[in-house]
């Protein structure tokens, strides 16, 4: 009986000890999973340039340059370092540079103009700029310097010619024809070079830049209170990661009587 009952305490202790770890890494999970989420789109472009540049943020001077910790008073200042040497850290840890792309949503105008018999159909669009020498950046802070991403052919996208099965596919989805439209641009990006020697100097604010390749690039127009697809590319190089990331949830995992199949 006494041989029993020790036997039942080692299984309940067993039992307690998995118990404790299995929260405790349940616990780890969430909070890294936490940092991570915590990490916003603009600091994980800071995060882009440095993976492409290969080497770390400089944590102390990103988050000592920051008007938040300015903000504090000295006895806090020390415990703010150490939080947000831990969040940024982890979450640099975490950032993909093949998975974790950069998305920007750029306002543009577009205008589909008609064939003639010497030309096809084009679908354009044009930044909300005069000057037609315009390249678009996108700046992001890092401390007192500014972190500037150019896409990288992104004019190539501006003035496409129409074949007859896409002029057929786009044609009863634009607004007007041989107007000008409003419409949005969604490009997934993945930073590719990071210039990391010689910044430009802006009115005493170093910028520094990164080039950055489309992974993916949609239009959109509002119709009717919604957004409607007018076209999209997926790079030949991406187009995998793009439908294992597009597949529906329920065909990502096998069904459980899958896996009792020889």
């Amino acid at each position: 009986m006494l041989e029993k009952i020790k036997k039942t305490n080692n299984f309940l202790q067993s039992i307690g000890f998995l118990f404790v770890f299995l929260v405790s890494f349940s616990a780890n999970m969430a909070l890294a999973t936490e940092h991570e989420e915590k990490t916003t789109p603009k600091e994980r472009a800071v995060f882009a340039f440095f993976r492409a540049a290969g080497t770390v943020p400089d944590y102390d001077f990103w988050i000592k340059s920051s008007g938040r910790y300015n903000a504090l008073s000295e006895n806090h200042k020390t415990a703010y370092i150490l939080d947000e040497i831990l969040r940024l850290g982890r979450g640099y840890s975490a950032y993909d540079a093949d998975e974790d792309m950069l998305e920007l949503k750029i306002n543009v105008i577009v205008k589909y103009i008609s064939g003639t018999e010497d030309k096809k159909p084009r679908i354009t669009f044009e930044f909300f700029q005069v000057d037609e020498a315009y390249v678009p950046t996108f700046s992001y802070p890092y401390g007192d310097d500014v972190i500037s991403l150019i896409i990288d052919r992104l004019a190539a996208f501006s003035n496409v010619p129409l074949d007859d099965a896409q002029k057929e596919t786009l044609l009863p989805k634009v607004p007007y024809v041989d107007e000008y439209f409003d419409a949005k641009l969604i490009v997934h990006v993945r930073v590719s070079r990071a210039e990391t020697e010689k910044p430009i100097i802006t009115n005493g604010v170093k910028q520094w830049l990164m080039i950055g390749d489309v992974a993916h690039l949609k239009c959109e127009v509002e119709y009717m209170g919604k957004n409607r697809l007018l076209w999209d590319f997926v790079a030949p190089w991406y187009e995998e990661a793009f439908e294992e990331k597009n597949r529906p949830e329920e065909e990502k995992y096998p069904h459980p009587y899958d896996l009792f199949k020889d």
